[in-house]
């Protein structure tokens, strides 16, 4: 019996293909919060901008957006959404400067062109947070609609052809 000619394991397969391929609105909308930006803050700027507040280091705390997008005492926002060139933040953490450049130099933490890259993209998407995942209420998705003639078995046969028809 060969896969394609009715056997149980075609849906299944396809599901985990289906399943592991990266959504491409999510590339639209910049870098995932919790995958790909909250590990460079927490391994490199949490200890001095988390929220230990008898380490904080210039009153800025970039755990909370609330937090990150304030005006500091100098006038300057670490965040501005959708502007990573008026951000304070990306303007440390591409400086040359070492009294200027984060994290400073002492801490050996340094910054790969890469995390750098991550941050600056995540700005100019807007600068989401959002809370880990284990934090959120699970919620039901709604079934997707589904062209005229499909003929799903069961909720699972209308979130694949969904995605079927969606990548073509």
């Amino acid at each position: 019996m060969t896969l394609l000619s009715g056997s149980p394991l075609v849906p299944a397969c396809w599901i985990v293909v289906l399943a592991s391929m990266p959504s491409l609105a999510a590339r639209a909308t910049g870098p995932d919060f919790a995958r790909d930006v909250r590990p460079i803050l927490s391994n490199r700027c949490f200890k001095c901008h988390g929220p230990d507040e008898e380490h904080r280091e210039a009153g800025l705390r970039l755990d909370l957006r609330e937090a990150a997008v304030a005006e500091l005492d100098s006038g300057e926002r670490a965040i501005q959404p959708g502007l990573p060139e008026a951000s304070e933040l990306i303007a440390r953490i591409e400086s040359t400067d070492p009294d200027l450049v984060m994290p400073p130099p002492q801490t050996k933490a340094t910054l790969s062109d890469e995390e750098r890259q991550v941050l600056a993209t995540w700005i100019a998407a807007g600068a989401e947070y959002r809370p880990h995942w284990a934090f959120l209420k699970p919620m039901r998705p709604p079934l997707p609609d589904l062209t005229p003639g499909t003929r799903p078995h069961n909720a699972i046969d209308r979130f694949v052809a969904a995605r079927l028809a969606a990548e073509g």
